[in-house]
């Protein structure tokens, strides 16, 4: 076989096997943006989901304390180690 044959045949076969690489990486290219996306608004929903959690958490936590403040302006017979106590745990 001429020399210059086999090299231009095995150009080409590196050609075909460059060309599918590419192909497959152009494939897995336009693949990626969406998947990225998608992770994206899913992590979003979650962080959403969450900071209403918690806005709302401390929200009742808030309510929570002045209602218990009023409770304890309106008993009158409360020690002093109670009201400690109440302060901390309600």
């Amino acid at each position: 076989m001429d020399p210059k044959v086999k090299t231009g045949i095995g150009v080409a076969q590196k050609g075909m096997k460059a060309a599918k690489v590419g192909k497959k990486a152009l494939d897995m290219k336009k693949k990626l943006p969406g998947e990225k996306k998608k992770a994206a608004r899913k992590a979003a929903e979650k962080a959403a989901k969450k900071a209403a959690k918690v806005a709302l958490k401390i929200e009742k936590k808030q309510n929570r304390k002045a209602r218990n403040k009023k409770a304890v302006k309106n008993s009158k017979g409360i020690g002093r180690v109670a009201l400690a106590i109440w302060n901390r745990y309600f």
